[in-house]
């Protein structure tokens, strides 16, 4: 694997055919042991157990419904990062409870966001308001306790860390990306110290939601597990933080600029770097347009559109792109560089620009 320094334009970077047999492979491992937990989840007195109006059923739908499986991989990553050794069975224990936690994670944040849906699908706290005639206090109830339900087995799969032979760093690191998570949840929620947020609080949330919980926290768990010395965990620290950053900036980014989005954080209010970008730079006119729309929960198309309008005309779209960029670059120059395994390398290669994809073209097309 050459290094960033030989491929001076953003083109896309070869996935290896290696690293795309490992990456289906590893997937379709860790959805046949999801199912099979979740199959095994018939709780003594369940009502209904196996009726489609359980609610347990719902969160087993919810659960194991068709997903990337971002972190069981990037747990899987870790390992083969720095170790070329067979795996240890344990991990797919792991990254199980790293999709349940994920899963709890998700069902608490569409309750605090009061998400209608998730993936195209109805959110947990909405199926289950539709299973009592649309309760939707019932069904918020219930979503809280299975979000809770979802963590405990969680748990359950994460007591695989405590076995012998398995470094306390891999526990250290289980209970810092938890931690970590429920801080960014409780920075989405605070007030912001500027009407439109500022570019330092937007990243603080990036690190604790996106980057800790996401990339970094599964990432070091693998790789602790395999035993990795400090170079090498410092190695992944710095890739995470790249790659993590520069996804949810894109992502920010296309709530702004894909024509087939419905501007969801926009109606939601919330204070994105794109948000906060365009108000450092905007006039006293744009600010105030921002002022008058962001946050609508009823904002029209005409509406979405004067929005996104007075955000790329300040400059912050081109900014943002310039920093998801710049991250992309660090990214790959760390799975370049870093102290990791061939398979390694090749695979945080290949998780970069399935991370962002679509990325590598922008430079290319603005030629």
């Amino acid at each position: 694997m050459s290094a960033p320094a030989a491929v001076p334009r953003l083109t896309p970077v070869a996935e290896t055919t290696a690293a795309r047999d490992w990456l289906a492979a590893t997937h379709a491992a860790v959805d046949r042991s999801l199912h099979a937990f979740l199959d095994a989840k018939r709780l003594s007195g369940e009502p209904g157990a196996g009726g489609p109006a359980a609610p347990v059923d719902a969160l087993r739908a919810f659960l194991g419904g068709p997903g990337k499986r971002v972190r069981p991989l990037f747990c899987r990553i870790g390992w083969r990062a720095v170790s070329d050794g067979p795996p240890d069975p344990r991990l797919a224990d792991i990254g199980v409870g790293l999709e349940l936690l994920h899963g709890h994670a998700l069902v608490h944040d569409d309750v605090v966001d009061r998400s209608a849906l998730r993936r195209g699908r109805p959110t947990v706290h909405r199926a289950c308001a539709a299973q009592r005639g649309g309760d939707a206090w019932y069904g918020i109830s219930a979503a809280v306790l299975l979000g809770d339900l979802a963590a405990l087995w969680a748990d359950e799969c994460f007591q695989r860390l405590h076995e012998p032979g398995v470094p306390a760093a891999a526990r250290t690191q289980l209970g810092l990306m938890r931690q970590e998570l429920l801080t960014g949840q409780l920075l989405d929620l605070a007030e912001p110290s500027e009407p439109f947020g500022t570019v330092e609080e937007a990243f603080a949330v990036i690190d604790a939601k996106t980057v800790a919980y996401t990339v970094r926290g599964p990432l070091l768990i693998g790789a602790a597990m395999a035993g990795a010395d400090r170079a090498g965990t410092d190695a992944l620290a710095g890739y995470a933080r790249s790659l993590g950053e520069a996804f949810q900036l894109q992502d920010d980014l296309e709530d702004v600029t894909a024509a087939d989005t419905g501007g969801e954080d926009l109606r939601e209010g919330k204070r994105t770097a794109v948000v906060a970008l365009a108000a450092e730079a905007g006039t006293a006119a744009q600010r105030a347009t921002m002022a008058r729309l962001l946050g609508r929960p009823g904002l029209t198309d005409a509406e979405l559109a004067e929005l996104r309008a007075v955000l790329t005309a300040t400059g912050a779209v081109a900014r943002v792109r310039a920093m998801v960029l710049e991250r992309r670059r660090a990214a790959l120059d760390t799975a370049a560089r870093g102290p990791f395994t061939g398979t390694g390398r090749a695979l945080l290669t290949a998780m970069t620009d399935r991370a962002l994809p679509g990325v590598a073209d922008w430079e290319e097309n603005a030629a």
